[in-house]
């Protein structure tokens, strides 16, 4: 997979984009902050046209294509193929004749931001404090649509929905490192070679995508909004785990060393899920794609950690629906959370 560094930047405090879905006007590309459609903007997008650009990406363009179609029904919609290009503005003029109000644009976002502060107690130079990872599908609206005397085009941009993916720690740990943000200590050539990670995506997956536009089409259809920085539970799709095997892939119980931006401690599947009192299984991402794309009905676990938040969630793997979402503080799936999921379901009717 190809990361687009258009800024280079340094910390360990990365914001790593969430395999869930977030509805609503965003304030931020680097936050998980969304404000409320009114039920104008839902009534409104569903009249035009969704034109869905295929990226050029891990995931077959032909493969995306059949799954997205397959599911999508909220309103007409149709494909087209990314160009390969690192260039910023050729890509822009790809894109530029397809912005139209009547139009609703979804498209891979593959950027890097940072952050920067002058002054305070470390001097009064500039440096840079934060770096952010911007990796999922958006869906736009373009409002306003003007040319000015030159011909350019200007518009305002209104976010209607992201589909967000997790970057791995072998991502996080390159980025950190990348401008000498931190000290590193010896060489990590070893450390890489046990877990043989490529940087990429742990979540960025053909059956993962079916699930997650599954769940944006369900409720961009029932007009709802849903702020993924906001925990919530249904307790009666809940109550399906006391008969169902929960499962959930192997990476979860891997740990990011925050300190060290690189991989902590890997732990067995008794020391992450022994306090789950119901049955369980953790597979390959492999395994766990296989089934969702043929159509097995089971729930599997998700988690990731943006910016020091972290996110668990449960997912129904024929419908995608979100049962369970969890938001707090942390960079690593704890005991404690599988702990206190499994009071969730034992309480659940």
């Amino acid at each position: 997979m190809k990361i687009k560094l258009a800024l280079l930047f340094f910390t360990i405090s990365l914001s790593g984009a969430l395999a869930q879905v977030n509805i609503g006007k965003s304030k931020s590309p680097i936050n998980l902050y969304v404000s409320h459609h009114k039920q104008d903007v839902f009534d409104r997008v569903k009249n035009m046209e969704t034109i869905f650009f295929i990226p050029n990406s891990i995931i077959g363009k032909e493969e995306l294509k059949k799954e997205i179609k397959s599911i999508w029904s909220f309103n007409q919609i149709s494909f087209v193929d990314e160009i390969e290009t690192d260039d910023e503005v050729e890509r822009y003029n790809f894109f530029k004749p397809y912005f139209s109000e009547n139009k609703m644009i979804i498209s891979l976002i593959d950027n890097i931001y940072s952050k920067t502060k002058t002054g305070g107690v470390m001097g009064t130079g500039t440096r840079t404090v934060g770096g952010y990872i911007s990796f999922k599908f958006r869906a736009s609206v373009f409002e306003n649509i003007k040319k000015n005397k030159k011909g350019e085009l200007n518009f305002d941009e209104r976010n209607i929905a992201e589909v967000i993916f997790t970057p791995n720690i072998r991502l996080r740990q390159d980025i950190a490192y990348s401008v000498g943000g931190k000290m590193m200590i010896g060489s990590f050539d070893k450390i890489n070679e046990k877990y043989g990670e490529e940087p990429g995506f742990y979540n960025y997956d053909l059956g993962y995508v079916k699930n997650f536009f599954q769940e944006l089409n369900q409720r961009l259809s029932d007009s709802k909004n849903l702020k993924m920085e906001d925990s919530f539970e249904k307790e009666d799709k809940i109550a399906d785990l006391k008969s169902n095997t929960l499962y959930a892939p192997m990476w979860v119980l891997m740990k990011y060393n925050a300190m060290a931006a690189s991989y902590g401690k890997t732990r067995t599947e008794e020391e992450l899920f022994g306090k789950y009192e119901y049955n369980y299984q953790v597979l390959s991402n492999e395994e766990i794609n296989e089934k969702i794309l043929k159509g097995d009905d089971f729930y599997y676990m998700m988690y990731t950690q943006f910016n020091r938040v972290k996110i668990i969630s449960v997912i129904h793997s024929t419908n995608g629906e979100i049962i369970y979402s969890k938001v707090d503080g942390a960079y690593n799936v704890k005991d404690s959370d599988l702990k206190a999921l499994s009071k969730l379901v034992k309480k659940a009717s």
